[in-house]
């Protein structure tokens, strides 16, 4: 079953289609979805370029390959577990503020 049964119509001029439309385009979303969210009040933001989650993914990568030699090095007693928390923290900072500039939150 629909979670949205109430449907609205609505007409535009052609030049109010095409705004719609680019600003959909830049968004990513579909326009049912844009619409939702603008009028939710949320701030909508131009969909990241294909490089962007490659490097929110590397991030990711380095973060967790972090993760598993800390795990290690402590499990072992060696290196400067220390600084390998520091440098883990470093990198979970730097993922929060890629994926905060380039996702929305969904409320």
């Amino acid at each position: 079953m629909r979670k949205r049964n109430c449907r609205v119509e609505i007409y535009f001029t052609k030049d109010e289609l095409e705004s719609l439309t680019k600003k959909v385009r830049k968004s990513g979303l579909s326009r049912e979805s844009f619409c939702r969210h603008l009028l939710n009040g949320a701030e909508i933001k131009e969909a990241p370029s294909a490089d962007v989650p490659m490097l929110i993914n590397e991030v990711r990568r380095v973060g967790y390959n972090i993760d598993q030699i800390l795990r290690m090095a402590n499990a072992r007693g060696m290196l400067d577990v220390p600084k390998l928390r520091e440098a883990l923290t470093e990198n979970r900072k730097v993922e929060k503020m890629i994926t905060a500039a380039y996702t929305m939150s969904e409320d």
